[in-house]
């Protein structure tokens, strides 16, 4: 029986599935949580706790990778989405704030992102893999097109950049390893002006992740990756298994590899499909004597796993996410209390010159914030013209095709009025949406949840009658003029309270508040009114909200 060696430091509960996370660090040691998944937004975290900005995509927000882009000594975030949608974003320290600096449309949904200076000239390349089963390296953040496109036989699902020892190369190659949804692993070379793929492995099954570091404690570089198979496979830098180690009743899906007690020493971290978080360690020099150290287990699958240093002990948190929608922070016990392995340091990366970035600095400075979803570029197109010619060819020219566009004014439609409007809804404060008391009894967590008050929203109404071209566009929007709509008294055929116990009753259970007054509020009403009328409803005991599974919104027993 393997003993508890973990502490849980603190819980967060998250509107939806988590499908990513990152830590962004800044060099005056602030260091922010980048997260998102299902409820297709990205949302900020600082160091108490509290979120502080979110991004919104058309897509589930798949992948996060940071790195700083511009040598600013700050992380920027590289952002893939379920609807195409390829971004780097940065934070405004002042602010904290994120600020779009560079978008990329693909056709299908990105399922991976990484970055680094692959081709050796003092830049920082940006990569992507995606279902339309490419993968694409741009040159730089200025970049509109990619200037590499390697091409495969299924979906591009995770990709890296690292580098490692070839006995046949003299100096360590920054290797790029790509993983496909057929079970292919390849490992690419920037040689000769262009990318060369120096070797590949087909393993027949989902290459979910792929993590490089020392976990044979010899001084060079493996490779680990975790499949559709029930066991973690660790491969030399020629592709060659070492060894393979059983994870048993759990899938392997996400991958990390780190000192995680403070022995000079990477453990293999592994969140698994069924929910177990798994640590792998090797407590011997040039050995591979892997041994699980500890374990825990949520009640479902783990998408991501990443780590933060706690600078106070400087010790190394890890935190984890994924579909029962928590965001968990754990540390191990033994940090600091194992004994050191002095582990040789085979790999000497040769010293690149650095390019001068204070150009580039003063070019993303003026930067105009780039939209990340289909709304927010055309309230940024009406708010620059004024008016909507055009307006569907400059929505195409950024990616998106006519059905999108269509379909994001018919939404626009039933909403009286083509109104853009971004509310911040207190998802992180409701006392009735607490967390679930059941954790494990060995663990005991301090939940912090800040009450955050909505910010006043004043909507852009456009009321002039809509005269475009396509006909399918002149439909969704109709050509008579519209008023906007009253934000205190909406006219609807039914009452608010029938609306509300009817959707309950359709819905079964809306897992938040904020979901249910965002689904109420497309029917016409405001959210003044829909807050009111919720709590109206509660203290009369027509709805509930229930902590029993599943948790949610739901009509009054």
């Amino acid at each position: 029986m393997i003993r508890k060696r973990y502490q849980l430091n603190w819980m967060f509960e998250c509107p939806d599935a988590i499908l990513t996370c990152s830590i962004l660090k800044c060099k005056n040691g602030t260091q922010f949580l980048a997260f998102g998944g299902h409820d297709k937004t990205l949302y900020l975290m600082d160091e108490t706790i509290n979120i502080v900005d979110d991004r919104t995509f058309d897509g589930w927000c798949r992948c996060t990778y940071p790195i700083d882009v511009d040598g600013d000594g700050c992380d920027e975030i590289l952002v893939g989405a379920g609807d195409g949608n390829f971004m780097v974003l940065k934070i405004n320290l002042e602010t904290k704030k994120f600020i779009g600096l560079m978008r990329y449309k693909a056709s299908k949904r990105i399922n991976c992102c990484t970055a680094g200076d692959f081709t050796r000239d003092g830049n920082i390349e940006l990569i992507f893999g995606s279902e339309d089963k490419t993968l694409r390296i741009f040159d730089n953040i200025k970049a509109i097109e990619p200037k590499y496109v390697l091409y495969y036989d299924s979906w591009v699902t995770t990709c890296t950049l690292s580098f490692l020892k070839i006995p046949d190369i003299e100096d360590p190659i920054n290797g790029l390893l790509v993983g496909t949804k057929n079970g292919l692993v390849q490992l690419v070379q920037f040689q000769n002006n262009k990318p060369d793929i120096i070797w590949q492995r087909n393993f027949n099954s989902q290459v979910n992740d792929i993590k490089v570091g020392d976990v044979t404690n010899d001084g060079f570089n493996e490779i680990i990756i975790s499949t559709d198979e029930p066991h973690i496979k660790i491969l030399s830098s020629e592709g060659e298994l070492i060894k393979e180690i059983q994870t048993d009743e759990g899938r392997p899906l996400s991958l990390l590899i780190e000192d995680i007690d403070g022995d000079n020493a990477k453990e293999i971290v592994v969140g698994c499909a069924d929910g177990s978080l798994k640590i792998f360690h090797n407590p011997s020099l040039n050995s591979q004597d892997f041994e699980l150290k500890w374990k825990t287990k949520v009640s479902t699958s783990i998408k991501k796993v990443c780590y933060r240093i706690e600078e106070q002990q400087n010790l190394k948190q890890i935190i984890f996410g994924g579909y029962d929608r928590t965001i968990r922070n754990v540390t191990d016990f033994e940090w600091g209390q194992k004994e050191s392995l002095d582990i040789p340091q085979e790999i000497k990366v040769p010293e690149i010159q650095e390019t001068e970035k204070g150009d580039l600095i003063t070019e993303i400075a003026k930067i105009k914030d780039i939209p990340s979803n289909l709304r927010e570029h055309i309230y940024t197109i009406l708010q620059d013209k004024g008016y909507l010619k055009d307006l569907m060819k400059d929505l195409e020219d950024l990616g998106y095709s006519e059905d999108e566009i269509l379909d994001e004014f018919a939404l626009l439609k039933t909403q009286k009025s083509v109104i853009y409007e971004k509310v911040s809804y207190p998802i992180w404060s409701l006392p009735e949406e607490e967390i679930s008391k059941e954790m494990p009894e060995e663990v005991k967590a301090e939940v912090l949840i800040e009450e955050k008050s909505k910010p006043k929203v004043q909507p852009l109404v456009i009321e002039k009658p809509v005269e475009l071209k396509k006909e399918k566009l002149r439909a969704a929007l109709e050509s008579e003029t519209k008023k906007p709509i009253s934000k205190e008294k909406a006219v609807v055929s039914e009452s608010l309270e029938e609306v509300i116990l009817a959707y309950l009753k359709e819905q079964k259970v809306v897992a938040t508040k904020a979901q249910l007054v965002n689904d109420i509020k497309a029917k016409g009403f405001s959210n003044i009114q829909i807050e009111k009328e919720i709590s109206l409803l509660k203290d009369q005991g027509k709805i509930q909200y229930s902590r029993v599974k599943p948790k949610g919104w739901c009509l009054g027993e």
